[in-house]
């Protein structure tokens, strides 16, 4: 069944079509669900032929375009036998084509440049590593463990710090069963052990820090006897700069069952019994890699010493996980270190341990390959091309691609997908990913799966991320945290400032709070890697969209030219020949080139598109800019601002200011049509060299300069993104600078969906749903993150049928901790800065 599909800013829907005699079956839907199914019967053939053809004109017209994944109810086409491992050397892939049907129904077959023969592809493909036979292990070698005396190793104030760690519990719950009336001391310690478990063995919960009031001796036998899934590891910390070496048996014993938590407190014990269990994260616990890598490197000698009897080892996994794990150590400056320590036992381990660090990458393959699941039919997807668009990967090539993206998680990919990387044409390798997420969407996203989606990670264009990021934004209204929350990582693994624009969207605008505050952990994270803020990030992601240097983009029919331009809310339109702006892109005429105008029609329907999911996101940018009094270097600001094709639309529809070193405003300047700077006398004016840039906020105008930055602007009919100089600004009064309560929209009843606006930008969040599902605050966090501002109301808003209550009835504005339930127990109003004040008192006044 032919499948369509129509992406533009949160919209994303399927439609496929398939004709059967005289019947017609359409099914559609959102991607990602089943969707709906209609089948309708018709008098003839003939006339179903018409139905056919004329839903196929109207899906098309409206935007819609031919996808290649198959629908997953449809039966798939036969998948090609796996190659057969050869003899010697790979068997020639061409030699095992798909059958017939598979390669007939495939899409764009006809058009599809022919397979590719055995010496064009990359060797990871032409004779995969999987296939050999005969691979590399080397001989199990059984090493006895090196003596070493375990130690506690303490960065400076790290022990104080943890012993000062917040204390829960409190119950004494633990104590009144283990103090055996005192006769304890009597016991030996295995006996001791055998009593505490016997007496513990029902107990569902308890902190670590209800074993501070406890002997040192019983508070050990109790931490080693007790069952190990009732601890709150939160606490851990304080008990191990407590009791120091001594937890390391019950540590042990813990971390076989909870190496996530466990490995939290790894880090002051060099002990080689650790080493192991840090490589099994390393290796296998995404969440905690941070944590195994930063134990490694603390103790590299030690980790080695614990390590290589398992690299050389007979056990599979521990040998893989060692392995990977003296890599690493190996990759960060320790492989002579490594190679010193297998000394020790002498130069047959050292020779075994050579040749572990040595091991080709390509060779590093899992125990046991996955098996590939129903939705991977190949045959249905959009072919990957070699470089230069001259071959298409044959199918056995493709299935060992699927391989490939199957064992290459998004962090370590394995070393063979560069070689696919560098031999094929990016955008078929990114039509090749999206069809395989589709396939996976439509089988319903089996997180088992979950490599299906990160293959849009490793292979995924600008196309990909544009088209992603709308379902990444509705996925949580959907039930699917989980999946959207993997998006984002998916949008990070994409890379490009296009993907990357995205994902800082959602950080700063989406209704899921979870959802943002992990797209803002994103953000950051890539922020630092480059040396920059988050913000600072952000003025490096705007894409251009295609436009010259002067901000405009020729449309060109071969006889007729039109220029495009841009509004102040970054709407494009376009002007004639003439200067003439028109409503919309004409259609060709019959003197028009048919070729160059079908090209120029898809050029502006692509960047009316891709404008509009921008202009929101850079118009609220810039706002957020000027309420935060955020500054640029001047060189930053050319670069970023003034010469950026696109952003330069709304740099000039601005009021800027200059401020020297000690941040006092030196001067007020407009950007012109020609780039130059005028001041509010209209007067050409230089940007000084030491000054730094900012967007002026009307509560920093003086009434007159605003009145005549009031009277160019008018002059000159420029509108504004957003309201600068008709800004609102508010001033707090006494009695309300020594108050912990604001009271000005307290007892207004407004509608519900004003209230829901409010979270729809400006910082502000929903609170947490409370008992019964209900909302009764929102939330705006101030500077520095330790404090928010809180609007409470009445009777709240259902999370599940958010109108379920027409109206609120709005209570107190306080200043609270962030995060806590207690409200009104923050500091006074007095202590906001006077914008930041005039903000909120203009947010609140906007609900009325």
């Amino acid at each position: 069944m032919p499948r369509y599909e129509f992406v533009e800013g949160s919209s994303a829907k399927f439609w496929e079509v398939e004709i059967s005699g005289a019947s017609v079956t359409t099914r559609w839907g959102r991607i990602g669900t089943a969707g709906q199914e209609k089948t309708k019967d018709f008098a003839s053939a003939d006339k179903a032929q018409a139905e056919y053809d004329a839903l196929l004109r109207e899906k098309t017209g409206k935007g819609y375009k031919e996808s290649g994944a198959a629908a997953a109810p449809a039966p798939a086409a036969p998948r090609p036998a796996p190659v057969a491992p050869p003899p010697a050397a790979a068997a020639p892939v061409q030699e095992k084509a798909a059958p017939r049907e598979a390669v007939a129904s495939a899409p764009g077959a006809a058009q599809r440049p022919p397979d590719a023969v055995l010496s064009d592809l990359p060797p990871v493909l032409a004779s995969p590593p999987w296939q050999r036979k005969g691979k590399r292990k080397g001989p199990a070698a059984a090493l006895r463990p090196l003596p070493w005396e375990e130690a506690m190793v303490w960065a400076e104030g790290e022990k104080e710090r943890w012993l000062q760690a917040p204390v829960a519990g409190g119950h004494f719950w633990i104590e009144g069963r283990v103090r055996f009336h005192g006769r304890w001391e009597e016991l030996d310690d295995a006996a001791l052990r055998l009593l505490v478990g016997k007496a513990l063995a029902d107990m569902q919960y308890a902190y670590a820090s209800d074993l501070a009031s406890l002997p040192a001796r019983l508070a050990l036998a109790v931490w080693e006897a007790a069952p190990t899934e009732m601890w709150n590891y939160d606490q851990l910390r304080r008990f191990v700069a407590m009791h120091g070496l001594g937890t390391l048996p019950g540590l042990l014993r813990y971390s076989a069952r909870y190496l996530t938590e466990a490995i939290q407190v790894f880090l002051p014990f060099r002990s080689p019994r650790l080493a192991p269990l840090a490589a099994e994260a390393l290796v296998r616990l995404k969440a905690v890699r941070p944590e195994a890598r930063g134990w490694l490197l603390a103790h590299d000698e030690c980790a080695a010493v614990g390590l290589i009897p398992d690299a050389v080892g007979a056990a599979a996994k521990r040998r893989a996980a060692a392995g990977v794990a003296l890599r690493f150590l190996a990759a960060n400056g320790r492989e002579e270190l490594i190679l010193d320590v297998a000394g020790r036992w002498g130069e047959e381990a050292r020779a075994a341990v050579r040749a572990v660090l040595d091991v080709d990458p390509l060779d590093l393959l899992p125990i046991r390959l996955p098996e590939m699941p129903p939705f991977w039919q190949p045959a249905g997807f959009a072919r990957p091309l070699l470089r230069g668009r001259t071959a298409a990967l044959p199918l056995p090539a493709v299935e060992a691609l699927g391989t490939i993206l199957a064992i290459s998680p998004l962090d370590e990919p394995y070393a063979g997908l560069d070689q696919v990387r560098e031999a094929c044409e990016p955008a078929s390798l990114a039509d090749f990913a999206w069809d395989l997420f589709t396939a996976w969407l439509l089988a319903g996203a089996p997180p088992k799966e979950s490599w299906a989606f990160q293959a849009l990670g490793h292979l995924g264009d600008d196309a990909c991320a544009r088209r992603l990021a709308p379902l990444v934004r509705q996925w949580p209204g959907e039930a699917a945290h989980v999946r959207a929350a993997a998006g984002l990582d998916v949008l990070r693994a994409i890379g490009t400032d296009v993907a990357l624009m995205h994902l800082y969207g959602i950080a700063q605008k989406v209704k899921f709070k979870g959802l943002q505050d992990k797209a803002k952990e994103k953000i950051a994270e890539v922020a630092a890697q480059r040396g920059l803020t988050p913000e600072d990030l952000a003025d490096r992601l705007v894409p251009d969209l295609g436009l010259g240097a002067d901000g405009t983009l020729l449309l060109d029919f071969g006889p007729r030219r039109f220029r495009v331009g841009f509004d102040e809310s970054l709407k494009p339109f376009v002007r004639d020949g003439e200067g003439q702006r028109l409503p919309d892109l004409p259609k060709p005429g019959k003197a028009d080139d048919a070729e160059k105008a079908g090209v120029a029609h898809e050029t502006w329907k692509v960047l009316k598109t891709e404008a509009k999911a921008l202009a929101a996101q850079q118009i609220l940018r810039l706002e957020l800019a000027m309420c935060s009094r955020r500054r640029w270097e001047p060189d930053v600001f050319r670069t970023f601002f003034l010469e950026h094709p696109l952003l330069r639309h709304l740099v000039r529809r601005l009021v800027w200011g200059a401020w020297d070193a000690a941040d006092t405003r030196v001067a007020t300047f407009r950007v012109t049509e020609d780039g130059t700077f005028a001041d509010a006398a209209d007067e050409v004016w230089e940007l000084p060299a030491q000054s730094r840039v900012g967007i002026v906020h009307r509560l920093d105008l003086p009434e007159d300069l605003a009145a005549r930055w009031g009277e160019v602007f008018g002059d000159y009919q420029i509108l504004q993104p957003f309201v600068q100089l008709g800004r609102g600004v508010y001033a707090i009064t006494e009695e309300e600078k020594g108050a912990r309560e604001l009271r000005r929209v307290a007892g207004l009843t407004v509608p519900t969906g004003k209230v829901l606006g409010l979270a729809d930008g400006h910082g502000w969040r929903r609170g947490p749903a409370g008992e019964g599902g209900g909302i009764r605050w929102f939330f705006k966090p101030l500077p520095g993150g330790e404090h928010e501002i809180c609007l409470s109301f009445e009777p709240g808003i259902l999370a599940g049928t958010m109108m379920e209550f027409p109206e609120q009835t709005l209570g107190t504005v306080t200043i609270d901790r962030a995060g806590s339930w207690e409200k009104g127990e923050g500091h006074i109003f007095g202590t906001l800065d006077a914008l930041t004040f005039s903000e909120l008192v203009r947010d609140l006044e906007a609900l009325r």
